[in-house]
């Protein structure tokens, strides 16, 4: 069984899953910079988690020393773009326990999904992944979620699911670890469009729209999970299409702020994101997910069109009418 679980760099998504572990579990939560660490062990509040108290009895620290002791479990709560650097802070602990990793992302300089960099770092760990539809602030307050958590290593996926039976989470488990990451990347990648559709088209055929493009953006889910060996049915189910569908049309979700943002100030949530004053995994997946495209020669059309509203610089409004053209062509 595992008992004793440390969150790594707890954001939003972190803190709220933290807390709801500390209810059965000894629950601690490391952070590399000391003086934040020093911060929430006093005021027991997540910025990013407003109004949400994290309870004394999980440990807080940035000694990792302390931390890792006992440990059965980590959880690498950072996003994609810090997914390695917490992970090289445990590189010259031995005897290490498993790994589960919460980021919705894909790594913009190499093109590896978390799983991959685990593997490039540590051989052979046991790893998995949690995602699916569900807003940290929402959960916390006892909405219920349906989470998937993907593994190659079935004592793990087993462990896990026991671990994980918490309300108001409920789980389901898969082998596919890949679709399951790719999955979780890509919904970010998309909303980003689709929101910004919504933003520039408000009148009644929007709603219409945006259904249209959800489906197209699956689409372009199916035809990447395929060269990279994921399962179809994982699209379709809560950690590809579920979620999709919530990220692109729930105002909660940063990636569907950033997209009706931009319509509005695109050099400014440019700046924003680039100095990282902002979290939103979208804006580097979809660099990701379009060069990919090119490395397997795909069509991705919705893809390559979020990718020119955000790195060479397409206005905004010209986005909008090129996404609209592809749903009067599907």
């Amino acid at each position: 069984m595992m008992k004793k679980i440390a969150v790594l760099e707890p954001g939003a998504w972190g803190t709220a899953l933290g807390i709801l572990l500390s209810r059965r579990n000894t629950t601690s939560f490391w952070y590399e910079n000391p003086r934040l660490a020093l911060k929430l062990s006093k005021f027991r509040e997540n910025e990013r988690l407003p109004g949400i108290k994290i309870p004394k009895k999980i440990f807080i620290s940035s000694d990792l020393e302390k931390i890792i002791e006992n440990t059965d479990l980590f959880i690498n709560a950072s996003p994609s773009f810090n997914f390695r650097k917490t992970l090289l802070a445990l590189r010259n602990f031995k005897n290490l326990p498993p790994l589960l990793g919460i980021a919705k992302g894909i790594e913009k300089e190499t093109l590896k999904l978390p799983s991959q960099i685990v593997g490039e770092i540590f051989g052979k760990i046991p790893y998995a992944h949690l995602s699916g539809p569900g807003f940290a602030r929402e959960i916390i307050k006892g909405k219920s979620a349906e989470e998937v958590i993907a593994s190659q290593n079935r004592s793990l996926l087993k462990k896990l699911k026991e671990l994980f039976k918490i309300k108001p989470l409920k789980i389901s488990t898969t082998t596919d670890l890949i679709g399951v990451q790719l999955a979780g990347a890509l919904k970010n990648a998309l909303a980003i469009g689709i929101s910004l559709v919504e933003a520039g088209r408000p009148d009644p055929e929007t709603k219409k729209i945006q259904k249209k493009l959800i489906y197209l953006g699956l689409k372009e889910m199916i035809k990447i999970g395929k060269v990279m060996g994921a399962k179809r049915k994982t699209f379709s189910g809560p950690a590809g299409l579920g979620d999709l569908i919530l990220t692109s049309t729930n105002p909660l979700s940063r990636n569907f702020q950033f997209g009706k943002a931009i319509l509005l100030d695109a050099e400014k949530m440019r700046k924003n994101i680039k100095e990282r004053k902002i979290t939103v995994e979208g804006f580097d997946n979809i660099f990701a997910f379009y060069k990919l495209g090119k490395i397997h020669k795909l069509d991705l059309p919705m893809i390559n069109e979020i990718y020119k509203a955000i790195y060479q610089k397409v206005s905004p409004p010209k986005t909008v009418q090129n996404l609209i053209k592809l749903t009067e062509k599907a």
